[in-house]
């Protein structure tokens, strides 16, 4: 089950650590940066289409992207 929260947490934070501004990401995937903002507040999801195009962007899989990955601690 995704957590809305940790995705748009996440989302922020690979923003910020690629260096773009939700400008940037938007116009890389053809949304406006308002869908980027509501991403990162946790408002809405981004598409399939845009999680794909994020991958890319971001360099991680898509695991990483929407937090499906458990945490050592989450195994014990």
């Amino acid at each position: 089950m995704l957590d809305t929260r940790k995705v748009a947490e996440n989302l922020r934070n690979l923003r910020e650590s690629s260096g773009m501004t939700q400008t940037q990401v938007a116009e890389a995937l053809y949304v406006s940066r308002q869908a980027v903002s509501s991403w990162e507040i946790g408002n809405t999801m981004p598409s399939i289409e845009s999680c794909i195009m994020l991958l890319d962007i971001y360099n991680v899989s898509l695991e990483e992207l929407l937090c499906l990955r458990k945490t050592k601690e989450e195994n014990v």
